[in-house]
C-alpha cells in the first residue's frame, strides 16, 4: 500500500475506512494497515511488535502524524493533538506482545478518546491470566481526540488478527466540511 494524501474528501459519500492489526505469527510478522478512501497506510517499522497510533484530520482526512509506541509512551507528535475535536485517532497493535498492553502515558489517552470494555478485558486478562497463558493481542481503537466525546469503537482478539470497518460521513455547516465517524459492521 501506498501512503497518500488525500482520501476521497469531498465527494459527498461516505468514505470507507479499514483498519488491520496484524498477529504475530512464528513464520513472520506481517504489517497492520489502514487504509482510508483509497488511500493506503502501514507503520513505518512493520516489523516491530507495537502499538501504531495514527492520527487523522477530520477537515480532509489526511494522516497528519503516525508513530509507534511501545504501550507505554505517547510521542510528542501524537500527543499535541491530545483533546482536540478536529482530529481522529486510530490505535492499532501491530504484531503485539503481552508486554505491549497500554499503560501509562499511553492507557491515559486511549481512555481519554474513548477505549472502554474490550481495552479494560484486555487488562483483566493479562492481570488475572497473565502473560503465561495468552501472550499475543490483536487491539484497535477508533475515536475522536475530544476527551469524553463519546465512546470510540474498538475491536480485540486474544487469538487472531482483527479488522475494524467504519466511515467518516461529510456534514457541512456554514460552507465547512468535517467528516464524522459512522460505525459499520
Amino acid at each position: 500500500m501506498s501512503n497518500g494524501s488525500n482520501a476521497g474528501a469531498g465527494s459527498g459519500a461516505n468514505v470507507p475506512a479499514t483498519a488491520f492489526s496484524a498477529w504475530w505469527n512464528p513464520q513472520g510478522n506481517t504489517s497492520s494497515a489502514l487504509v482510508i478512501g483509497s488511500q493506503g497506510y502501514n507503520p513505518t517499522n512493520w516489523q516491530t511488535s507495537s502499538i501504531w497510533l495514527v492520527v487523522v484530520d477530520l477537515t480532509d482526512l489526511k494522516v497528519v502524524a503516525s508513530d509507534l509506541s511501545d504501550g507505554s509512551i505517547v510521542p510528542s507528535d501524537i500527543s499535541q493533538y491530545a483533546g482536540n475535536p478536529q482530529y481522529f485517532l486510530y490505535a492499532i497493535s501491530n504484531n503485539a506482545w503481552a508486554n505491549l498492553m497500554p499503560q501509562g502515558a499511553l492507557w491515559n489517552l486511549l481512555m481519554a478518546a474513548g477505549s472502554g470494555p474490550k481495552l479494560n478485558r484486555l487488562a483483566q486478562i493479562y492481570a488475572t491470566l497473565s502473560t503465561g497463558y495468552l501472550g499475543t493481542f490483536s487491539y484497535i481503537l477508533a475515536a475522536t481526540l475530544a476527551e469524553d466525546d463519546m465512546p470510540g469503537i474498538e475491536t480485540l482478539s486474544m487469538n487472531h488478527l482483527t479488522i475494524l470497518t467504519m466511515a467518516f460521513m461529510p456534514v457541512t455547516v456554514n460552507g465547512q466540511t468535517i467528516y464524522a465517524p459512522v460505525q459499520q459492521g
